[in-house]
């Protein structure tokens, strides 16, 4: 049986909802499903987008890759995106930490295809934030900052032809992901919530 959680009504808690207060909730657990390493041209600046707050849009196509996990291994098949938008530096909660959302394609070593889909924050220091922008473009010779001095997470689903005995069953699961952004490639370990 898994680990639940409940938590306990409290004086202010309206009794139409002490009972639901008390229902035992099973807790998620996280299991490691794969690591997936994706290659990126050089940014692409589309300028402040329609948020017009003074920050940035970029666009990053995908241009392949490879994925290894507990369910099976492939490749990125080049052509997906990613489509950011960096917060300006004078955003209050987050200076210059980026908003990120793509789509693509995996191909599995059995010739599937699964469209991921993605979103998510790389969050930190401005000045952390700055370099890892900067090493992303076209000539940058500096030094790459270490997935120790920024938070890079996101979550992950899947979508596959659900007549597919093997891979079916990634249509109705979720992952989170930790990554890292290392000059032009993106890599992260996701993980099943179960």
């Amino acid at each position: 049986m898994p680990d639940t959680h409940t938590p306990s009504a409290s004086t202010d808690t309206p009794a139409s909802y002490k009972a639901a207060l008390e229902i035992p909730i099973p807790i998620p657990r996280l299991t490691h499903s794969f690591r997936l390493v994706c290659d990126l041209e050089a940014v692409r600046s589309v300028g402040e987008g329609l948020h017009g707050d003074g920050g940035q849009f970029n666009w990053i196509n995908f241009t392949g890759g490879h994925f290894e996990g507990s369910w099976g291994h492939g490749e990125i098949v080049a052509g997906g995106q990613d489509a950011q938008h960096i917060m300006p530096s004078s955003h209050p909660s987050s200076p210059l930490a980026a908003q990120l959302s793509t789509r693509y394609l995996l191909r599995t070593s059995d010739g599937i295809f699964i469209q991921v889909q993605t979103r998510g924050w790389r969050t930190g220091p401005p000045h952390i934030l700055q370099a890892l922008s900067s090493a992303a473009r076209e000539g940058y010779e500096g030094e790459v900052p270490g997935p120790e001095e920024y938070k890079f997470r996101l979550c992950v689903e899947m979508e596959t032809d659900s007549r597919n005995e093997r891979y079916a069953w990634l249509n109705t699961s979720m992952w989170v992901g930790s990554g890292v952004r290392s000059g032009r490639q993106v890599i992260y370990d996701a993980y099943l919530i179960e």
